[in-house]
C-alpha cells in the first residue's frame, strides 16, 4: 500500500468518528430539552371538539307562550266553541255576538256568566241586533227606553209621544186587570171559600198597585207635567176601583159583582188597545228611521246593510239615532241589567230556581212576575217558556265551552 493511500484512509476514518460523535452529543441534548409540539391544522368534527368561539348548534326549542298569549289563546278557543254552538241554534253572526258579550263581561266589575248572558241574548233576538219589537224594545238585549234609563246609560234614545202613551197605559191598566181577575172568580163560583180567596188576592192587588210606576218616573226628561198628572189621576182611579171591589166582596151580590166585572174589563181592554196601538206606531216609526238612515249612509238598501254589516250599522245608528242599536253598548247594558234582575230574583225565588226566576224577571218584568206569584195572573205563557229556555241554552253553552281543552305546556 502506498503512503498516500494510507493517509487518505486515516483522514476518512477520523471524519467518520467526528461525525458519529457529534450525532451522539446532539441526541443526548435533545433528550434533555422539551420536545416541541407541532399544531395540526386539520379541523376535527364539531361534535368531537367544537371551537371555543362558536356556540353549539342545538335544535330550536318550541316557544313558550307568555301569560298574556296563553290567556288570549284560551279566550279565542272559548269564543269559537261558543259561537259554533250558537250557530247550531240559528243565531245570526254568532262569533261577533260572543265577542261583544265576552268583552263586556270581562270589563265589568261583577258580571253574570258569559253563557247566561249569551242565553238571554239568544232568547231575545237570535243575534239580530238591529231588531225593534212591538213593545219598543231594541237591539241585542231588547232594551226599552225605560230599562236603559234604569241603568243610567247616557247615549241617544229615540222616545216619542207614542212610546210615552203606550208605557203609561201598559203600567196603569194592571190594577184594572187585577180587579177583573178577582171579580171573575166570584162570578164563576160564588161561595164563602171563593170570596175568602178573592179577598186575599185583593190585598195582594192593593200591595202591587204601584208596581212599575217608578219606571214611568224615569221618562221625565221626555215627558211634560201633563203626562205625570194623568198618571196620578189613573192611580187615584185604580185605588177607587179596588175599594169598590172590596165593598162588593163584603156585601155585594153575584149580579152586582158581574156588572162591576164587565165595566172594569172594558176599561182594561180599552187601555190595552191604547197601549198596543201607541207602541205599534212607535215601532214602525223607529224602524222607518233606522232603514232610511242606513240606506242613506251606506248607499245600499237597508235590508242588505242589516244582513251584511249589522255590527258596523249598529254603531252608526247608536251615534245618530238610538244607542240601543249598538251591540257593544247593549252587551254592557245586558251585564248590568241581568245582574240587577239576578238580585231581584234572589229575593223572590224562595224555593224556586234563581236562574229561572232571573230569566222570568228579564222577560216579564217584576210587575208581571210578582202578580203571577201572588195568583193574580194565572199564567204567563211566554215568560214561562222563556224561564225554561234560558237555563237550557246556558247549559248547552257551558258544555261547549268546557269541551275546549286548554293547551298543555311541557315542563322545561
Amino acid at each position: 500500500m502506498s503512503r498516500d493511500w494510507k493517509i487518505a484512509v486515516l483522514v476518512s476514518f477520523a471524519l467518520v468518528s467526528v461525525f458519529t460523535l457529534s450525532l451522539l452529543v446532539a441526541r443526548d441534548t435533545r433528550a434533555q430539552a422539551p420536545v416541541p409540539v407541532t399544531v395540526v391544522s386539520a379541523e376535527l368534527p364539531a361534535e368531537i371538539c367544537p371551537p371555543f368561539d362558536v356556540a353549539p348548534q342545538l335544535e330550536p326549542a318550541e316557544p313558550v307562550p307568555s301569560l298574556v298569549e296563553e290567556a288570549t289563546t284560551k279566550i279565542d278557543l272559548r269564543i269559537k266553541a261558543l259561537a259554533s254552538e250558537l250557530a247550531t241554534m240559528w243565531t245570526r253572526n254568532p262569533e261577533e255576538l260572543v265577542m261583544v258579550i265576552d268583552e263586556a263581561s270581562r270589563q265589568a266589575t261583577t258580571s253574570p256568566s258569559v253563557t247566561l248572558l249569551l242565553a238571554i241574548a239568544h232568547a231575545e233576538t237570535n243575534g239580530k241586533i238591529l231588531d225593534v219589537s212591538e213593545a219598543g224594545a231594541v237591539g241585542l238585549a231588547q232594551a226599552t227606553p225605560v230599562a236603559v234609563r234604569q241603568e243610567k246609560m247616557e247615549g241617544k234614545l229615540f222616545v216619542t209621544t207614542d212610546y210615552l202613551i203606550g208605557s203609561r197605559a201598559y203600567i196603569m191598566k194592571k190594577p184594572l186587570g187585577d180587579a177583573d181577575t178577582i171579580a171573575s172568580m166570584v162570578v164563576d163560583r160564588d161561595d164563602p171559600k171563593t170570596r175568602k180567596r178573592a179577598r186575599r188576592l185583593l190585598r195582594a192587588a192593593f200591595d202591587l198597585r204601584r208596581e212599575g210606576m217608578d219606571e214611568l218616573d224615569l221618562l221625565q226628561p221626555y215627558a211634560s207635567e201633563k203626562y205625570f198628572k194623568a198618571i196620578r189621576q189613573a192611580d187615584r182611579h185604580n185605588v177607587a176601583t179596588l175599594k169598590r171591589l172590596e165593598n162588593l166582596l163584603a156585601t155585594g151580590s153575584r149580579k152586582q159583582i158581574r156588572t162591576f166585572r164587565d165595566s172594569v174589563r172594558k176599561e182594561y181592554r180599552d187601555m190595552k188597545k191604547i197601549q198596543l196601538d201607541a207602541w205599534s206606531r212607535y215601532q214602525h216609526e223607529l224602524m222607518a228611521k233606522r232603514d232610511s238612515m242606513l240606506a242613506s249612509h251606506f248607499g245600499e238598501p237597508a235590508a242588505v246593510v242589516k244582513m251584511t254589516r249589522p255590527y258596523e250599522a249598529g254603531e252608526f245608528l247608536a251615534e245618530n239615532l238610538d244607542e240601543r242599536f249598538s251591540a257593544r253598548i247593549m252587551a254592557a247594558f245586558l251585564v248590568r241589567h241581568l245582574d240587577r234582575k239576578s238580585e231581584e230574583a234572589k229575593k223572590l225565588a224562595k224555593n224556586r230556581d234563581v236562574e229561572e226566576m232571573t230569566a222570568a224577571l228579564y222577560n216579564g218584568g217584576s210587575h208581571n212576575v210578582k202578580r203571577m206569584l201572588a195568583g193574580l195572573i194565572r199564567s204567563l205563557p211566554e215568560t214561562q217558556r222563556y224561564m225554561k229556555k234560558v237555563p237550557a241554552t246556558r247549559k248547552r253553552l257551558d258544555i261547549a265551552a268546557a269541551s275546549v281543552a286548554p293547551p298543555v305546556l311541557e315542563s322545561r
